[in-house]
């Protein structure tokens, strides 16, 4: 694949995705990672941009890719396949009737079960083909939505860590892309064309998350400064602000 995709846009996206790098530790030298290639623009973006880092850094590692098809193979996944190889990256699909299984236990938060049991398969096959680091597309957006979605559900200010290590599969889950805003790489996966395989299920336009997603949009119109107060205050909370016996 051509390499013209280096324009100013993505060069500022991929220095945010080095800024978390370097602010969480996510990458080591000889580091294997397996790039959770999900079908959607964000993990296709995070491939480019790792691939791009790991050509170009001082620091040495592998990128692989691994998909998890929760269809069961009712889908096409092999312009996925295409395009990991275009970037010299192996890639795996995983069949795992994770659909069906969503259906028949009828559980009351769908999208939550659908994430667990994609991250623990994810990062079992990431452990037994030997990479330690399995890297996630999230981006500033979903942190931000997990921020709100704790609050109301959990009564926490929290959200997931960037570099967090899982002691059940021994892998290391990073986020590179928690810097990086969900419409530039939307803008930016449009533009370069790459190939997205709709993995999506029934439950993703009725979640709770995307009620929240439309709600910060409201919020953001009167507060643009939002998302970026958010991420400050994951990173500085202060004893005194908060509530001690």
């Amino acid at each position: 694949m051509s390499r013209k995709y280096e324009n100013p846009s993505v060069r500022k996206m991929t220095r945010l995705v080095g800024r978390a790098v370097a602010d969480f530790s996510m990458i080591h030298d000889g580091d294997r990672i397996a790039v959770g290639l999900s079908g959607g623009k964000d993990s296709a973006f995070l491939l480019h941009t790792l691939c791009s880092l790991r050509d170009r850094s001082p620091v040495r590692f592998t990128v692989e890719a691994l998909t998890i098809d929760p269809t069961d193979g009712t889908r096409d996944a092999s312009p996925l396949s295409r395009f990991a190889e275009s970037y010299g990256v192996t890639h795996r699909i995983v069949r795992y009737p994770i659909f069906d299984i969503l259906e028949k236990t009828k559980t009351r938060s769908p999208c939550s079960l659908c994430a667990n049991l994609r991250r623990g398969i994810l990062a079992s096959n990431a452990a037994g083909s030997g990479c330690g680091t399995l890297a996630l597309g999230h981006h500033r957006d979903d942190v931000i939505e997990t921020v709100f979605l704790n609050l109301m559900y959990e009564g926490r200010f929290r959200s997931f860590h960037p570099n967090i290590f899982m002691s059940r599969s021994g892998v290391r889950v990073i986020r590179p892309m928690a810097y990086v805003p969900e419409a530039d790489i939307r803008s930016e996966a449009e533009r370069l064309g790459f190939p997205l395989v709709n993995f999506c299920c029934g439950y993703e336009s009725s979640s709770m998350r995307a009620y929240v997603k439309a709600s910060l949009r409201r919020l953001s119109r009167k507060a643009p400064d939002l998302p970026s107060n958010i991420l400050h205050a994951l990173r500085n909370v202060k004893q005194g602000d908060v509530w001690t016996d």
